[in-house]
């Protein structure tokens, strides 16, 4: 049976010595004694697989055999001569210098090792912020190319009054009220969002991507319960402009604005709080920030 010395089971369990004496307690086994010299404390090779099994530790690195322990107790010699062959024959002490230069080693190995792991990390959250700021950077592309596409204000304002009648009484014609959309059509107004607008002469504009012009005054019950069944929203007032949304399933509302890839944000308050004059206000605040990073 060979014997292994505290500093060599360190090597192999790649752990200090004060780590070893308190796996030893725990596993309720204790170091023997070598029977040539009694100031060395070992451990068997057995004992050293069972501690590695149940902290589940590799092997590190396996002791040379020429400076393994062994339990045979080298007979005392009976003449000079004899002794002098003896301490030929006897393997040399490991030195405690290259186990500790070798402990210094590894935890070297390891120290690179965990700055490499960080520096991993903080490119990730780089990588994961530039994706999202590119994300929003389109997103708000997408919103302006829509707003292109949107007849200006001018114009807007006589159409509400001349298509409330046609939105409450659709017409019986085939062609005008059952046409099936196109993909494009239908891809479209999923990705447009609900839109509050401020029109001439003081008017806003509501528009839902799937019924179009809405007819309901503002800060009416119809105008809470509508922002009630929405989960974001976009707001175009007369001193600024946002996208609201709301946080997770509460009724609380931010809103939120892009300028040079960061993202500002303001909280709105609960839905019934959702009044023109809070909405202008946070439109205000917003763009007063965006005009002083300009």
């Amino acid at each position: 049976m060979t014997l292994m010395t505290q500093m060599d089971c360190c090597t192999m369990l790649g752990i200090g010595p004060k780590t070893l004496r308190h796996w030893l307690r725990h596993a309720k086994m204790q170091f023997s004694i070598h029977p040539a010299d009694a100031r060395l404390k070992c451990l068997t090779e057995e004992q050293v697989q069972q501690l590695a099994t149940l902290h589940a530790r590799a092997l590190q690195m396996a002791p040379d055999p020429s400076l393994a322990l062994s339990e045979e107790v080298t007979p005392l010699a009976s003449s000079p001569g004899d002794l002098a062959v003896a301490q030929e024959n006897e393997a040399p002490p490991l030195s405690p210098t290259r186990s500790f230069s070798e402990e210094a080693e590894l935890r070297k190995t390891v120290g690179v090792l965990e700055a490499k792991v960080l520096t991993l990390q903080e490119q990730m959250t780089q990588l994961a912020l530039e994706l999202l700021r590119e994300r929003t950077e389109r997103y708000e592309q997408r919103l302006r190319t829509l707003e292109a596409l949107l007849p200006p204000h001018a114009t807007r304002a006589p159409e509400v009054k001349a298509h409330v009648p046609t939105i409450e009484q659709p017409p019986h014609s085939p062609c005008a009220s059952q046409r099936p959309l196109q993909p494009a059509e239908l891809l479209a107004r999923s990705r447009t969002l609900p839109r509050v607008e401020y029109g001439v002469q003081g008017l806003y504009v509501l528009i839902c991507p799937q019924e179009g012009l809405l007819s309901f005054p503002v800060d009416s019950p119809e105008w809470f319960d509508w922002f009630a069944s929405l989960h974001s929203f976009r707001f175009i007032g007369s001193q600024g402009r946002f996208t609201a949304y709301r946080e997770g399933q509460t009724r609380s509302w931010k809103a939120y604005r892009s300028f040079h890839g960061r993202s500002h944000r303001r909280s709105l308050g609960i839905t019934d709080r959702l009044t023109v004059a809070r909405l202008e206000q946070v439109a205000a605040s917003l763009q007063s920030e965006m005009n002083s990073l300009s």
